[in-house]
């Protein structure tokens, strides 16, 4: 694989940052994960870091070469690191209810495949300009697509930081999921968090993801935004990751669909196919490809994998 990529994060002018990045590659693939922890709730940051922590092992502690239902993967993660987040709150002394919204994005074998909870985004660039957004949980992201406000008009809004979804708390999150999405050479994937995107335009971004080095860029981008929000600049974090490989020739591995899932979706999916293949020990016949056996075909696998890591 050939890619950029580049991580950056500004306290602003809070008191404290609870944003967390962080980025982990493997021979065939990287992933990149952002979580912003919620200044409304003890503990953003213990929520923000548990997230990132959490996506970054599960990734490195994968046997397989490749993982096959990636989207699937993505979101199990995302539900394990829930439950982490509950458990250190509830281990905290005092105790404590930290919560935190997530992006996450794999890139492997040429394809991406994203995953968020709440308002931190992904944008997706082609040829600087973009392609396409990841949509917020949040009431003005209703609002917008209602055609009530507009897109410029969501940063000032004044019920912008009204999340309807976030990681941690009582509530197992839902879980946004995008599609596989193949990549061409320029291709760019920024994962950021509100502090970013409430401050710059996907245009004025797109201007700083085109610089020769993106470190200087994402640097240089996160800089220009503090300084346009001044004393009301919130914490500011990107991880961007610029595609610099060929067109891959590796095949698809999963539907192509924007879908959203909890827990109890998964278990049901799980069952599915748990069901289907024991048809098919008892039958030594190929079942018939269930509607619902898509991206995830194997989450039985991942399942299981995930139990090692359960909080004691």
């Amino acid at each position: 694989m050939n890619y950029q990529l580049s991580q950056y994060s500004l306290r602003g002018a809070r008191p404290t940052n609870q944003d967390r990045v962080g980025a982990a590659d493997r021979g065939n693939a990287v992933i990149m994960a952002l979580a912003d922890g919620l200044g409304g709730h003890m503990g953003g940051e213990l929520a923000a870091e548990t997230l990132v922590q959490t996506v970054i092992r599960m990734f490195q502690n994968v046997r397989h070469p490749t993982i096959t239902n990636p989207s699937a993967f993505l979101a199990l993660t995302i539900l394990h690191a829930h439950k982490s987040i509950v458990e250190r709150g509830k281990n905290h002394i005092p105790p404590l209810d930290p919560r935190t919204t997530c992006v996450v994005c794999l890139v492997q074998n040429g394809y991406a495949y994203w995953a968020h909870v709440g308002d931190s985004r992904l944008y997706y660039f082609r040829d600087n300009k973009l392609v396409q957004r990841t949509q917020d949980h949040t009431t003005i992201e209703e609002l917008r697509n209602d055609g009530l406000i507009s897109e410029e008009e969501m940063g000032d809004h004044p019920h912008k930081g009204h999340l309807l979804k976030c990681v941690g708390g009582p509530n197992k999150p839902t879980i946004s999921l995008g599609k596989e999405t193949l990549l061409g050479k320029g291709d760019t994937l920024l994962l950021c968090t509100d502090g970013l995107w409430e401050a710059l335009s996907p245009a004025e971004i797109g201007r700083y993801i085109k610089y020769e080095t993106l470190d200087e860029g994402i640097e240089e981008m996160l800089l220009a935004a503090e300084k346009k929000m001044g004393n009301t600049c919130d914490n500011i974090s990107a991880v961007c990751l610029r595609w610099e490989d060929n067109v891959t020739d590796s095949l698809p591995l999963q539907s192509n669909q924007v879908i959203n899932v909890d827990e109890d979706t998964l278990w049901e999916n799980a069952a599915i196919v748990a069901a289907a293949k024991k048809t098919q020990r008892k039958t030594k016949r190929k079942p018939k490809k269930d509607k619902h056996d898509s991206i995830e075909s194997r989450i039985k696998e991942f399942e299981e994998y995930l139990k090692k890591f359960d909080p004691k």
